[in-house]
């Protein structure tokens, strides 16, 4: 629900969306006319309907919002009691304060709250350790579709941001049960999988390795000198995404939190304590640790992405000062197969899609002194990519160039992805919505102007529950 703001009523925004024949810019207000949008204040939420799988359709079944027969004390059950603090900045990023959902259950209808409750309750009296875990882990995968953050959309349902604690205007509540059961039966299937595949390859007596996890500082690994062959790390991105925030969802329901004053990252607001230049210490003595612990001829992979020069330029940094060498020839990038809305989206909006994994080793002697990349030579190398390399990807060339700075020993700071999208302006690309590869500008295919590119906040997904109401 949103208000109006010229005649202030309530203003039930799928109702609305539905009256102007599902057109977002024909919304106004039934009672007024005045114009509504997502941008309206919040006021509230209404269910709207009840979608509905049943063995006796092959559709579903969509009818109008049931209340529920069973009434629910949620105060009298231990649901997680966490707040969402100011400090945090996807407090800040996601405007929490003016939302009201500053809380971990404000996220959550009172009904699946309550379901999900008692079935953390359950699995904590589970004897058998080793299940338990399992189904814990099934659960945690639950949390998200969950819960109000899982957007709904006429075409088909949309995954909630995992950078952001966004909630749509209109939002299913899926069917916990249902849910869970999917993710418990997809867990079984997954490790079947695996079992199978290694009885192929390994004795039966080493069908089920010897695994340890620890979780401790990257700081201070509890592993001794020269006793890891290979080592692959995966830090976060600078300030691209929050992990200790947005693992917040997740951890209070078991109870236990990550400290956000050790999490290497990148403060976005201009009075936050967590500066670049604190994010490349931790990294440097993150990287230094690996090349303890790797034995001599050992290698260490860490995967990096990032739209700015100025973080590619700490995290070389950081290589170097780590005592290690970057291994030219494996310079990698990853592809992280078929991309969401939104990175189809960003091909021009100077975010980057794709990542790059460096491998390193142990470095010998004094590295030699980084030089500045040489005037002209990116647009020129830009140019050389894009005519060579028809129907890639801003991100893809991007990468490219910055392989081509570290192979010559370039210094990164000025190499940021705005540079390559401006040059690729000037010279005529566009980009294809339905792919978000590069296209040039007179062709006769639908192609999206650079500088009008649309975002979204969501990836796509086409799953169905059962019962699943809407709310508006």
């Amino acid at each position: 629900m949103v208000q109006c703001g010229s005649c202030g009523v309530s203003v039930n925004y799928y109702r609305a969306m539905e009256a102007a024949n599902w057109v977002k810019p024909e919304m106004v207000c039934p009672s007024c006319s005045a114009s509504v949008s997502s941008r309206n204040r919040r006021v509230g939420e209404e269910p709207v309907l009840d979608y509905i799988d049943c063995r006796c359709r092959s559709t579903q079944i969509e009818q109008a919002s049931q209340r529920p027969v069973l009434g629910i004390d949620i105060e009298s059950l231990p649901y997680p009691r966490v707040e969402i603090t100011p400090d945090r900045q996807m407090y800040k990023a996601s405007a929490l304060g003016k939302s009201g959902l500053t809380t971990v259950a404000s996220f959550y209808s009172e009904r699946n709250l309550a379901v999900l409750t008692t079935l953390r309750e359950e699995i904590s009296r589970v004897a058998d350790d080793q299940i338990g875990r399992k189904l814990f882990f099934a659960f945690t995968a639950c949390l998200t579709r969950a819960s109000k953050r899982y957007q709904w959309s006429r075409q088909r349902p949309l995954n909630a941001a995992n950078a952001n604690y966004y909630v749509a205007p209109v939002f299913y509540e899926w069917n916990v049960y249902e849910l869970f059961l999917r993710k418990v039966t997809a867990v079984a299937r997954s490790d079947e999988w695996i079992s199978g595949i290694r009885k192929k390859y390994v004795a039966g007596a080493e069908v089920r390795p010897d695994v340890t996890y620890e979780i401790s500082s990257a700081e201070n690994i509890p592993l001794p000198d020269n006793s890891v062959d290979y080592v692959f790390t995966d830090p976060p991105f600078g300030s691209n995404l929050f992990y200790a925030d947005m693992a917040l969802f997740q951890e209070a329901w078991l109870d236990g939190f990550s400290d956000v004053e050790k999490e290497a990252v990148v403060d976005r607001s201009r009075d936050g304590k967590r500066s670049a230049g604190r994010y490349e210490d931790l990294i440097t003595s993150a990287l230094s640790e690996c090349r303890r612990v790797v034995r001599p001829g050992g290698s260490i992979s860490v995967v990096f992405g990032n739209s700015s020069g100025r973080m590619w330029a700490l995290v070389q940094r950081s290589i170097r000062n780590a005592g290690l060498a970057i291994v030219p020839e494996s310079l990698t990038i990853l592809n992280k197969g078929q991309r969401s809305v939104k990175g189809l989206a960003s091909g021009f909006e100077h975010v980057a899609t794709l990542d790059l994994i460096i491998t390193m080793v142990a470095a010998e002697g004094d590295p030699a002194p980084l030089t500045h990349i040489p005037d002209g030579e990116i647009a020129r190398a830009v140019r050389q990519l894009a005519n060579s390399n028809q129907g890639t990807t801003p991100s893809h060339l991007y990468l490219e160039m910055l392989r081509t700075a570290i192979r010559n020993g370039w210094m990164l700071d000025e190499l940021d992805l705005s540079v390559i999208t401006e040059t690729l302006t000037q010279d005529g690309w566009t980009i294809q919505p339905k792919t978000g590869c590069l296209k040039r500008g007179d062709a006769k295919d639908s192609f999206t102007d650079l500088s009008s590119m649309p975002a979204s906040s969501a990836d796509d997904s086409s799953e169905r529950f059962v019962a699943n109401p809407l709310f508006s």
